[in-house]
């Protein structure tokens, strides 16, 4: 059986995935950096992927990592991809798979908003990390389209995001690649 570790499981997207883990059958634990402010995430665990031995100590016994951070404020999403793969590898871990980012896919158009641009860089500097990583952990970046709908008013939906993940969770089909979710096209 698989085990599952969900790092940012506090928001939208962990979320789902805790719950279409629970619908299929596969062990998931939820991992954010507070578990106090989040009494309705049953035993969910302390752990911040910015930590390498913190995220060692919330992945110990899994099989495999999803990462759903997503934060605006926090532009160092490169040494927080390297402390996760050392936290993930000293915890036996061998295989993540990480929410991306659309406009990652590809250049950014010309009218692109400048107050976006430097989120993006930081994490394409994250994808760069992966990229270089020549390591035990398996990855795959799995990307959404730009816009994610909490319910199916005809956009993507963090429910088929969750989807996807756990189809890589259980089928592992794609290996140290970015995909893209949705319909969209992969830039490598």
């Amino acid at each position: 059986m698989t085990r599952t570790v969900v790092f940012g499981a506090g928001g939208r997207a962990g979320r789902a995935v805790l719950a279409e883990a629970r619908r299929r059958g596969v062990t998931a634990t939820a991992v954010v950096r507070d578990p106090g402010r989040y009494p309705d995430l049953e035993h969910a665990v302390a752990g911040d992927v910015t930590d390498a031995a913190l995220v060692a100590r919330a992945a110990h016994g899994h099989d495999t990592a999803i990462v759903t951070v997503y934060s605006a404020d926090q532009h160092d999403y490169a040494a927080a991809m390297e402390h996760l793969l050392e936290g993930l590898e000293r915890a036996g871990v061998h295989r993540l798979l990480v929410v991306g980012l659309a406009p990652t896919l590809g250049p950014l158009p010309e009218d692109f908003p400048a107050a976006w641009r430097p989120f993006v860089e930081a994490r394409r500097a994250e994808l760069a990390v992966l990229h270089r990583y020549e390591g035990p952990v398996d990855w795959v970046v799995v990307t959404p389209p730009m816009e994610l709908v909490a319910s199916g008013d005809g956009g993507y939906t963090y429910a088929a995001l969750a989807a996807a993940l756990l189809d890589e969770v259980v089928a592992g089909r794609h290996h140290r690649r970015q995909i893209a979710a949705g319909g969209q096209t992969d830039s490598r």
